[in-house]
């Protein structure tokens, strides 16, 4: 996980788009990453929950097209012409979740209130994003909905002055997010761990 973020920071750099780093995917496999690497549980059980339903419907979105040509929701449709660069830089969406929910599993389980620390992060990298990266970039969604989320009920947000845009941003990423991600993966581990 250190690996691609080290592959991604230089791939950014060497294309004049270090933006990218700041994606909340990114962030959270340097996370998730680091946690592995220094065995902490806080760190890989933040990673998780940050992770785990952004890369589930990424990952629908993207082997979606592959088996049929269409895109459910249009959130990667970025990979459409992608370069084999592309398709490494976002190998990430493939492999982060299922190396943190073993790591989780030897950690024994994913932490309470990993969810508040991950909308905390998503929160900074939001922040971030809105005020000093580019609006065309609109990384984490920090300035308007990402394509094919404007399709859905969400779209009323996008009619939102920027302040309040984000804050909802980040409530509804925290409530509607990150705690039912954590609460679930809470419920399979108290299963599996404690039969």
């Amino acid at each position: 996980m250190l690996g691609h973020f080290v592959f991604l920071m230089a791939r950014t750099f060497w294309k004049g788009t270090p933006q990218d780093a700041f994606w909340i995917s990114h962030v959270g496999t340097l996370l998730g990453g680091l946690g592995a690497l220094y065995r902490n549980r806080r760190l890989i059980s933040v990673s998780l929950v940050a992770l785990f339903l952004h890369h589930f419907f990424w990952l629908i979105d993207a082997l979606w097209w592959l088996l049929t040509d269409n895109f459910p929701f249009g959130t990667t449709t970025y990979l459409e012409n992608a370069a084999l660069g592309d398709w490494l830089q976002s190998a990430n969406h493939f492999f982060s979740v299922p190396f943190l929910i073993l790591l989780a599993y030897w950690q024994g389980g994913v932490e309470k209130h990993a969810w508040v620390w991950s909308t905390a992060i998503f929160a900074i990298l939001t922040l971030i994003s809105f005020f000093f990266l580019s609006p065309e970039a609109n990384v984490n969604s920090a300035h308007r909905l990402w394509p094919g989320l404007d399709q859905t009920h969400l779209a009323i947000l996008d009619n939102l002055p920027g302040g309040l845009y984000l804050a909802f941003l980040v409530v509804l990423n925290g409530l509607g997010n990150y705690l039912p991600s954590n609460l679930i993966l809470r419920g399979i581990y108290a299963i599996i761990l404690n039969p």
